[in-house]
């Protein structure tokens, strides 16, 4: 175990170390990401398709459909070639089956002249014998290849860069990699005559492919990864300092209501509150008559008192039980009934009524607390800890909470007066 002058030696080192790494933002998730789809074959393969297409309405016509063929035509050994005249007559077609099960990922063809049968890859590899499959097929989708000349039937396999190639020597190797080339060369000769929306969402297509299929990595990536090697360096002093405060927080866990009451103001302490008597598992405060007994519904101060089919317990807690309370320098407060019983479900009611809200919600709002107004959870509040002054920082921040929360806790107990009466007229 280092000494505390050797570790806050490292721990500069750290600091500075920390410092000297540029602080660069996290980019906008694409639109792949958001949806959870960024190495979906399927969904790149529609969008390509959507923009291969010149019939839909994306506003590129068929200059993407050009380049793309151009691009084949540069960087592999295809024979194919298109008239200008055929782009009339293109058809682009998605997830099409043949009679013999082969499904083809994307099919371009000018019916009756050539087709270009394209197999797309993200991060799987070809299946067996799946291309060889594919050329030995006598249909392209539900169309015989007869009808189209020998010469007029081409394949493609496009992946990522480096990966095998395909096992079919006659589909043409074609990275992703040209895909993105040749669109961005196409939209930097656009001088802003394509729709915005459309350029937006190719742009957003192409960034995908770009951040799965490069092997560089983008700036962000990079800074995170020199900070996570900092934490494998730095790991045993961090943890020390860690361990450190989990100490101070298991050695409170038994003590804190003294320290809370240590606190606090003596004049916000009435006679009608109470803490449990069990404090080192759960920090449960509550006012006299939030807890009521299993027999006739009394108030209780006993937790054990209230367990059963109509036992009722409503109160605040905080979470010194959770270890990130002193590691990260974090109280949530809040407000939880935990027994699913009727009266729980009247109050429920009653607290989300239109005259008691309007009566909470002020108060709510100008404290920046959480009005989740659910069964069991009912608001909540975090605040920060001063991690230096630990422990006494995070009981003066209790202090804060419950003095906070102090005229609230007399709306609530007006909620529950309500419900009681109510549940007894039932």
């Amino acid at each position: 175990m280092a000494t505390n002058e050797q570790l806050s030696d490292r721990l500069r080192d750290l600091r500075i170390s920390l410092e000297a790494i540029p602080e660069i933002p996290e980019p906008p998730k694409s639109t792949f990401r958001i949806l959870g789809s960024t190495h979906s074959e399927q969904n790149w393969n529609t969008f390509l398709a959507y923009f291969l297409d010149p019939s839909q309405p994306h506003g590129f016509d068929a200059d993407l459909l050009k380049n793309f063929l151009d691009t084949i035509q540069r960087e592999t050994a295809t024979s194919l070639e298109y008239y200008h005249r055929d782009i009339e007559e293109i058809r682009v077609e998605t997830e099409r089956t043949s009679p013999q099960n082969n499904r083809l990922d994307i099919l371009i063809r000018a019916p009756g002249k050539w087709f270009l049968w394209i197999e797309s890859k993200v991060d799987s590899s070809e299946g067996r014998r799946q291309t060889e499959r594919y050329v030995e097929d006598t249909h392209v989708g539900n169309e015989e290849k007869c009808e189209y000349p020998e010469d007029g039937q081409h394949y493609l396999f496009l992946s990522k860069q480096y990966t095998a190639d395909a096992s079919s020597d006659e589909f043409h190797d074609l990275s992703w990699q040209h895909v993105v080339d040749a669109f961005q060369e196409r939209l930097r000769q656009s001088h802003g005559r394509y729709p915005e929306r459309s350029v937006s969402q190719l742009q957003d297509f192409l960034s995908t492919i770009g951040m799965v299929t490069s092997t560089d990595e983008d700036d962000y990536t990079m800074t995170q990864k020199e900070k996570i090697r900092l934490l494998s360096e730095y790991r045993d002093d961090i943890d020390e300092l860690l361990d450190a405060a989990d100490a101070l927080r298991q050695r409170a866990l038994e003590e804190w209501p003294t320290l809370f009451r240590s606190q606090l103001d003596d004049r916000l302490w009435t006679e009608e509150w109470q803490m449990r008597d069990d404090p080192g598992k759960y920090g449960c405060i509550f006012r006299y008559g939030w807890y009521r007994d299993d027999e006739n519904l009394a108030p209780t101060t006993d937790n054990e008192a209230t367990w059963g089919n109509t036992g009722f317990r409503l109160h605040f807690g905080h979470t010194i039980r959770k270890k990130q309370s002193f590691s990260r320098g974090e109280l949530t407060y809040y407000l939880v009934c935990a027994t699913s019983v009727p009266l729980r479900d009247e109050f429920h009611r009653v607290y989300n009524s239109n005259r008691w809200q309007s009566k909470l919600q002020p108060l709510l709002e100008e404290r920046n607390i959480t009005n989740k107004g659910n069964k069991k959870s009912i608001m909540t509040k975090t605040y920060d800890v001063d991690q230096s002054e630990l422990p006494e920082s995070y009981f003066s921040t209790l202090a804060t909470a419950f003095e906070e929360h102090r005229p609230i806790a007399e709306i609530v107990d007006g909620v529950l007066n309500e419900s009681l009466k109510n549940l007894k007229r039932e």
